[in-house]
Order: C-alpha cells, then sequence, then structure tokens
C-alpha cells in the first residue's frame, strides 16, 4: 500500500465511523420497537413502578404521548414533564413523579414544614449544638 492510498483511507477513516454510528443507532431503533402497543405499554407501566421518581427516554417508549399520559395515570404516577430537547445526539426524557409520594410532596410544597428540620439536618445545614 501507498503512503497516497494510507492518507485517503485515513481521510476517510471519520466518515466510516459516522456511517458505522448512524447504522447502530438505526438498529437500537428498530430492536427498541419490537412488539406491539400493548407490549410497549406494558413495558412502560414496568418502568414506572420501579421508583417515585423516574426519567423515561421518549425513544425507549415509542408511544403517543395520550397513550404515555394514560399509561402513567394508571401506573399512580405524575408527568412533570421533558428534561431536555430531543436531538441527534441526546434523547428527550419525561420525567415522572409518584403522585403523593415524599418527592410529590416536595415538589407541590405539602408538609414542607414538618419536613424543613429533617431535610435540613441531611444537608448539613444545621448549626451544632454546644
Amino acid at each position: 500500500m501507498s503512503v497516497g492510498w494510507a492518507l485517503v483511507a485515513l481521510a476517510l477513516l471519520p466518515v466510516v465511523v459516522w456511517l458505522l454510528a448512524v447504522a447502530v443507532v438505526a438498529v437500537r431503533r428498530w430492536l427498541r420497537r419490537r412488539g406491539d402497543e400493548g407490549t410497549r405499554r406494558l413495558r412502560l407501566a414496568r418502568m414506572l413502578r420501579r421508583a417515585d421518581l423516574v426519567v423515561v427516554p421518549t425513544s425507549d417508549v415509542d408511544l403517543p404521548e395520550h397513550t404515555v399520559l394514560e399509561v402513567a395515570a394508571e401506573a399512580g404516577m405524575r408527568f412533570l414533564g421533558y428534561e431536555r430537547p430531543d436531538t441527534l445526539l441526546r434523547r428527550r426524557v419525561g420525567v415522572f413523579v409518584r403522585v403523593g409520594g415524599p418527592v410529590d410532596r416536595v415538589i407541590r410544597g405539602e408538609g414542607a414544614e414538618a419536613d424543613a428540620a429533617t431535610s435540613a439536618v441531611h444537608a448539613g445545614r444545621v448549626p451544632a449544638s454546644g
């Protein structure tokens, strides 16, 4: 191999890497969309049952927004909003919180007075007595 061909191959390397990355993203998206709508709804419901605060990438769910909100309501979750915009390099994620859970109470400001002392102690903002 001559030096000229080596330089051409080196110059084309970024293009090949980008094409490979696009192929990987396409395959991942195709694999995520397996199953019918019922299967995807069940997968979302399982994600939402795990914690009081759940962050779900929208591309992992691949359901219409009204269906996502319906499944979230059935799971006892409330939709807070999207964390970031959907771009090529960063996926948009939906943020859900369990209705009536500790995170939801803090967000709504309910019980903030009772929990203020506890949270201040945990945050290290209470001066030491003595």
